[in-house]
């Protein structure tokens, strides 16, 4: 089938969903154009995702891109882009609703983003809320906002990359518009690994895995320690893991038995 054909024009068919083994594919589907967004697709993708953060049968979310890319960034053909009102202000809260649009940092199962192609301007932003990014060979990062007289989609690029790249780096990227290569991406601590195309699924269910085989209740406090310690100070997050501590604190016996596979 080709990518013209596997299109999907319909919002409500823009998001394609996969649970199974403890995983759930999120894949945005317009491959034909490289799964540019609308406000209206943008909301789908919200929806999507927040139901799936309160599934016990969901411990890790992978999203990714059908074809050859990512997400291509805004529909400039779409005219409620111009017009309609935005979203309400991100959040980079623990939220269990749409209300902003850091929603892969909001939910409560750790994101990995398997960038297969191009990631610009909202698709790249999305990738940012993910905790683990995955690139392939002919991953591309980009923002043209200062090229197209706009500016951040979500506010990921202005509080989410420097808290990733560096200051500077973030400013540079975000001034001039440069395009980053995977292995660019990966010099700069954007992505964890880059892998040829053709492993990249391969190598991100490995990686998924292997997280959906920890226990749940200790992976997901994790990631809100790790979201909240964003904005707390050394204090305030040394007794956010007093007080984690306290509450999952587990049979040393059993613990003991999981570490060794029961020997």
């Amino acid at each position: 089938m080709s990518d013209a054909d596997s299109g999907k024009d319909s919002d409500k068919d823009y998001v394609r969903t996969e649970v199974g083994d403890g995983i759930a594919w999120v894949t945005l589907n317009e491959p034909r154009r490289l799964n540019p967004v609308t406000l209206a697709r943008i909301a789908r993708i919200q929806d999507v995702v927040a139901g799936l953060s309160p599934r016990p049968d969901v411990r890790v979310i992978v999203v990714t891109g059908a074809g050859r890319g990512f997400c291509s960034g805004a529909d400039l053909k779409d005219e409620t882009l111009r017009t309609a009102p935005m979203f309400p202000p991100a959040s980079g809260t623990l939220l269990d609703s749409r209300d902003g649009l850091w929603n892969l940092s909001a939910v409560r199962q750790p994101v990995i983003a398997m960038v297969n192609g191009p990631a610009f301007g909202y698709g790249y932003e999305l990738a940012l809320q993910a905790d683990i990014r995955i690139a392939g060979e002919s991953a591309r990062f980009g923002f043209p906002y200062a090229k197209m007289g706009a500016v951040t989609d979500t506010g990921a690029a202005t509080w989410l990359l420097p808290r990733q790249v560096g200051y500077a780096l973030a400013a540079e990227l975000l001034f001039t518009g440069r395009v980053l290569t995977g292995a660019q991406a990966r010099e700069v601590g954007l992505v964890s690994q880059v892998v040829p195309d053709e492993s990249l699924r391969a190598v991100t269910t490995e990686l998924a895995r292997e997280i959906a085989a920890g226990d749940p209740a200790a992976v997901q406090a994790s990631k809100r320690m790790l979201v909240a310690g964003r904005d707390q100070s050394a204090a305030e997050h040394v007794l956010m893991q007093f007080q984690y501590a306290n509450r999952y604190r587990p049979d040393l016996g059993e613990a003991a038995a999981r570490l060794t596979g029961g020997r």
